[in-house]
């Protein structure tokens, strides 16, 4: 049980629910899906984590977008060792086909979404099918960090699940959550077990986008769902810095999350949830989150100019965003940098953007200064301190102090 939180279903009692622990345990097929595009440094490792896992009842599906390095080679060898891996090898399309095919072909009631080169712990499939039911929730949230591939550390990252948010209840829904339940963790579906009747029942799909294809589905998901649990360990590491990786080519498609949250809005509003208040609400940041977010990882002047025109000329206003009172929006920064993109030219925000960044530079630096001096001067003071004791001990007294306690200690058989 995850500390600070209650269940909801109090008829369960204990004998009903170690059977259901029991049945998660042992009889549960689970189905991972795992597309990889280029994967070839990492997918060994990847999939190896996967075969690892405490609960053994799982079927690995690795779809493989077109590669052209080694990566199909090396699926198709582990596959020859471990039957419970299905490969398949398609024409180079994106993570969001391939998730859906993959999705096709699997069989179990339960499943994960996870990527082709992030790391797993051991017991990642067991806790979060554990919990999804004996919650009868329909997605597990787990915690996630970053791993830092090029200097092999681990860094904490609160998106994933920030607590402070969560109620002091298990199962929850938008109901509970209100404004928070797109804040409450990321949109990437590799954090997430979910049931599969939900994913059918509800018609949820990946999109057929290059980049951000995973968040229409995330938005759909975390809004539409009735009971949502959570485990409150870091279970997945997320690889950063490695070759290939997806968020630094965004500039090649800068309107694909834009392209997501259109998509998201259009079918929020087809069933009628925007006309609750903490949905349109949660919506708005969200999609504030990420267009600025996507706005800052440009790697180029022109996928960041194609984006902040189109924002700021219709795009807002397709997706139903105008500027709302301050404490409309969870974070103040945010609510900021939308005044600024409504108000003024894409040039003028990067100049201030600029003059923004060299403003914190210079606090690090000055706080960085006044760490050193602070560091020097204590270094001094212990130098000082040493000098003084050195001198201490070569006077007489001290001398004869020592040598009597060192003969004491010989006189009742210690030795010094």
């Amino acid at each position: 049980m995850v500390i600070g939180m209650v269940q909801r279903d109090i008829d369960m009692n204990e004998e009903e629910y170690d059977k259901q622990v029991e049945k998660a345990g042992g009889g549960e097929l689970v189905s991972v899906i795992m597309p990889v595009y280029n994967g070839q440094d990492y997918i060994a490792e990847t999939i190896n984590c996967v075969l690892a896992q405490s609960h053994e009842n799982l079927e690995l599906i690795v779809v493989d977008d077109g590669s052209t390095d080694q990566t199909a080679a090396i699926i198709d060898d582990l596959a020859k060792k471990d039957s419970r891996i299905s490969c398949y090898h398609r024409e180079k399309s994106n993570a969001g086909v391939q998730r859906n095919y993959g999705f096709e072909k699997s069989k179990g009631r339960f499943v994960l979404f996870l990527d082709g080169d992030d790391l797993f712990e051991r017991d990642m499939a067991e806790l979060m099918l554990d919990k999804l039911i004996m919650d009868n929730a329909e997605i597990c949230v787990c915690n996630a960090d970053q791993y830092d591939t090029e200097r092999k550390e681990y860094i904490p990252k609160p998106q994933y699940l920030r607590k402070k948010v969560l109620p002091d209840i298990t199962p929850f829904s938008r109901e509970e959550l209100g404004r928070n339940i797109l804040y409450f963790t990321s949109l990437v579906p590799w954090n997430k077990m979910f049931k599969r009747s939900f994913i059918e029942e509800n018609g949820l799909y990946f999109q057929d986008i290059e980049r951000a294809n995973d968040q229409y589905f995330s938005v759909l998901a975390l809004i539409l769902a009735k009971r949502i649990t959570i485990v409150d360990r870091v279970l997945v590491h997320y690889r950063i810095k490695q070759k290939g990786n997806l968020t630094t080519e965004f500039s090649n498609t800068p309107l694909n999350s834009y392209q997501a949250m259109l998509k998201a809005s259009g079918r929020l509003q087809e069933l009628g949830l925007f006309e609750d208040f903490s949905v349109r609400c949660a919506f708005d940041n969200k999609v504030l989150n990420i267009m600025i977010f996507s706005l800052h990882i440009q790697k180029d002047i022109d996928g960041f100019q194609v984006l902040y025109n189109t924002l700021q000329s219709e795009g807002f206003d397709k997706l139903g965003i105008g500027l709302k009172e301050a404490d409309y929006y969870i974070d103040p920064l945010e609510y900021e940098n939308l005044r600024l993109i409504l108000e003024i030219p894409y040039d003028e925000y990067l100049l201030i953007k600029s003059r923004e960044y060299r403003d914190v530079i210079a606090d690090k630096n000055l706080a960085y200064r006044n760490m050193v001096a602070q560091k020097n001067e204590k270094i001094a003071e212990l130098k000082e301190k040493e000098k003084e004791l050195n001198g201490i001990k070569r006077k007489n007294w001290y001398k004869k102090i020592t040598g009597f306690i060192a003969w004491y200690h010989r006189l009742i058989g210690k030795e010094d």
